[in-house]
C-alpha cells in the first residue's frame, strides 16, 4: 500500500500517544524519545526522516502491526465514536497536537484532560482544519 510521506509524519506523530499501550514502560518510552528527536529534526529532508522513523516502526512487530493498521485504516486520519447504546449519531472526535513543533497529535473521544506534550511540557491545542 502506498503512503505519502505526510502521512508517515502523521503516523509518527499519533503513534507517540499510544506507545505506552503497545510495549512495555523501557521500550515505549526509548521509542517515543527518539520519534521525537527525528519529528523535531529540522536539518533533515523529509524523506531522509520519513525513512529513518518506517526503520523504528518496522524494529518492532506491536509497532509494525500498529503502522499496518493505520495506513490501512487512515487514508486521510478521520475518527468517530459511537454515542450511547441507542444513539445512532456518530460523535467527533477532537484532534490536539504539540503548539511549538506538531511533533505529537492525541485524539480526546471523551471528556479526557487535555495532556502535555511530552516533549515540550506544553499543553496540546486543537488542530487547525
Amino acid at each position: 500500500m502506498l503512503f505519502t510521506n505526510a502521512q508517515a509524519l502523521e503516523a509518527a506523530r499519533t503513534l507517540r500517544s499510544v506507545l505506552s499501550q503497545l510495549l512495555d514502560a523501557e521500550s515505549a518510552e526509548a521509542i517515543d524519545r527518539q520519534l521525537a528527536q527525528l519529528l523535531n529534526q529540522t536539518d533533515l529532508d523529509e524523506n531522509t526522516q520519513v525513512d529513518r522513523i518506517l526503520k523504528i516502526l518496522d524494529n518492532r512487530t506491536e509497532t509494525q502491526t500498529w503502522w499496518d493498521n493505520f495506513r490501512q485504516n487512515n487514508t486521510s486520519i478521520q475518527k468517530s465514536y459511537s454515542g450511547l447504546a441507542g444513539d445512532p449519531t456518530l460523535q467527533p472526535v477532537t484532534k490536539y497536537v504539540c503548539p511549538i513543533a506538531n511533533d505529537y497529535t492525541w485524539y480526546r473521544e471523551d471528556n479526557s484532560a487535555i495532556p502535555l506534550c511530552p516533549t515540550h511540557l506544553v499543553r496540546l491545542v486543537p488542530a487547525q482544519p
